[in-house]
């Protein structure tokens, strides 16, 4: 046995045995659910979805959001409540996961290996389909613990269609199945299941991806649905890590013309993930796609009815937070908990405790936002970082970084979330900014390198530098536009920012169905895109016409490629950059709010 599985069995012993020492408590300690919400109902059909994805370690909830305030425990209770409503009604609910468990939270980041608490915490749930995202395959350790130990907890529940595990002694075996076919509990319906993730080329070296376009064309793609005839099936159930809303690439799209050619008839539900957004998109009359946003902001549901006269499909986004779950179970905090819900609800808060997540280095003063205000207003958080976070590296060489002129870049990717007024805790630096990437630098000359930025926030394929949600909530707007402008004086048929009184602040989502599909009413929230990559340049000698441009090695490939399209006449590479060293991002956060 591994030594990482080794590791995360140890700290699940932990767990289990700091749970029967602590009191048992309702979600985490100094955090209340919202009240009053006024809610849309959910709605059930013969066979029902519940979809979680891109949690990425947010399993104790949002400590300062109270309508995302419900945590893991919280969720168990839920999903148990929903599957004992299920029985009762007579129909299927397969609850299921498409990645992306890592970088994102101090319990999943803090950790060695990252992932050796939060793994069995997400773990506990008991999924129907379950498959892993791009955050599982950056480093060999993440993909050697999630084949170890969820493959394995999993079993043939774990799907995935593209991607590849190299054992120790060089074989490449699925990465848990390669698809999945069963029958539901109640109403028997058979159903395929596929697992794909996008066409994500920066894998580690013990994994490897396929691209879907790729495995259309596979032989054990084209016999297996060739010996699963659509008289065999009555659902087609496509589940991974890639956009119902596939931007560039479109790969959901070409699958669903490859699956239409021999299943004209079958309904096909895709649930997606990897773009953090909450989305539904409608495919044709038999298929629609479902996508649940992220870190533990939302839970996702979709039910489907045969009717006489058609398939019907029904949506709703459920916010992640107690009143919420409560609400649509029916139950009051009483009923509502289950011993598997409250127990966990006491493992993370002791995982918190023994992790030293509540630790306070020191006090936010004001809320710093992602996409509320514009770059470049005083509370927009990449503002803070350009104006007053990146400075303040110091490199390995203390004279180059005190006397060269100097620019820095990050990919605003690398911030996962605001930063709350309040304490500075342990956990808030990993919330911010979770990566350890290291700093490098390449000399330039200076109008080569200042002309750097500005081409690296132009154009559709940097959005991959961004924030996970740009492009896909930038393609919404635009889709918005085009619908209200054909809806014409039909105000009904608009999907318009809403600022009531008496209604709180949240996720206002527009999809293909309309306005009408988060489960509680919402004030809009202003969304301002993030640039593609934040700089901070500092000119210390004007007479000098060079520059030290220093970067994540993470983004190195970009900054290349940004500069050799630049400059057509010299050729740079990798030989001409070197370390810089320096704190990381999140470090020197930290110690810009220590007190």
């Amino acid at each position: 046995m591994k030594k990482s599985t080794l590791y995360c069995l140890s700290v699940l012993t932990q767990l289990v045995v700091a749970s029967e020492q602590s009191p048992i408590v309702q979600q985490q300690p100094h955090i209340s659910p919202p009240k009053n919400s006024q809610f849309r109902e959910l709605v059930w059909g013969d066979l029902n979805f519940l979809h979680t994805t891109d949690t990425h370690g947010w399993y104790a909830g949002h400590l300062n959001q109270r309508q995302y305030s419900g945590d893991w425990g919280d969720f168990i209770s839920f999903t148990a409540k929903l599957r004992e409503l299920n029985d009762v009604k007579g129909s299927d609910l397969l609850v299921v996961d498409t990645g992306d468990k890592h970088d994102g939270n101090g319990l999943s980041d803090i950790t060695e290996p990252n992932g050796a608490v939060s793994t069995s915490i997400f773990n506990s749930l008991e999924y129907d389909l379950v498959t892993l995202g791009n955050h599982e395959l950056y480093t060999e350790e993440n993909s050697v613990q999630e084949y170890e130990v969820s493959v394995k907890r999993f079993g043939d529940r774990y799907v995935s269609s593209n991607v590849e595990f190299k054992l120790d002694n060089g074989t490449f075996v699925p990465f848990g199945s390669k698809y999945r076919i069963f029958k539901t509990a109640n109403r028997g319906y058979r159903v395929l299941a596929l697992s794909f993730l996008f066409d994500f080329t920066r894998f580690n070296s013990r994994t490897r991806v396929t691209p879907l376009s790729k495995v259309l064309k596979q032989s054990w793609f084209n016999e297996l649905l060739a010996r699963t005839p659509e008289t065999d099936i009555d659902y087609i159930v496509v589940f991974g890590h890639i956009p119902v809303t596939d931007v560039e690439e479109h790969e959901l799209l070409s699958l669903h013309i490859h699956l239409r050619r021999l299943y004209p008839n079958t309904p096909v539900q895709y649930l997606g993930g990897h773009s953090h957004i909450r989305d539904f998109a409608v495919f044709d009359r038999l298929a629609t796609g479902l996508q649940s946003g992220r870190y533990c902001e939302t839970v996702g549901w979709i039910s489907i009815n045969q009717t006489e006269t058609g398939v019907q499909f029904n949506r709703r986004f459920v916010d992640f937070n107690r009143e919420s779950f409560k609400h649509h179970t029916g139950l009051d905090d009483k009923e509502f908990d289950t011993p598997e819900g409250l127990q966990m609800t006491s493992h993370i808060a002791k995982m918190r405790r023994h992790l030293n997540l509540t630790h306070s280095y020191g006090y936010v003063d004001r809320s710093y936002m992602s996409n509320r205000y514009p770059y470049g207003h005083p509370l927009n958080v990449y503002t803070l970082l350009n104006s007053t976070i990146l400075p303040t590296l110091q490199g390995a060489n203390e004279v180059q970084s005190s006397t060269s002129n100097r620019l820095i870049i990050v990919n605003s990717g690398s911030i996962r979330y605001d930063l709350y007024k309040g304490n500075f805790t342990r956990d808030q630096e990993y919330i911010v900014s979770p990566f350890k990437n290291n700093w490098n630098v390449i000399t330039l000359p200076k109008d080569l390198a200042l002309a750097i930025p500005p081409f690296l926030n132009n154009g559709r394929f940097i959005l991959q530098l961004s924030t996970p949600e740009k492009a896909s909530i930038l393609l919404q707007r635009e889709k918005s536009q085009q619908f209200n402008s054909m809806a014409g004086e039909h105000d009904n048929l608009r999907c318009p920012d809403i600022h009531k009184k008496g209604l709180k602040y949240g996720l206002t989502t527009r999809d293909d169905y309309g306005c009408d599909g988060d489960d509680v009413v919402h004030n809009s929230i202003p969304y301002y895109p993030a640039p593609n990559i934040v700089d901070s340049y500092e000119e210390k000698d004007p007479l000098n016409d060079q520059v030290d441009l220093v970067f994540y090695d993470f983004i190195q490939p970009y900054i290349l490629e940004a500069i050799n399209h630049l400059d057509r006449t010299n050729r740079y590479s990798e030989r001409d950059i070197h370390y810089y060293g320096g704190k990381s991002t999140g470090v020197l956060l930290r110690d810009y709010f220590t007190d």
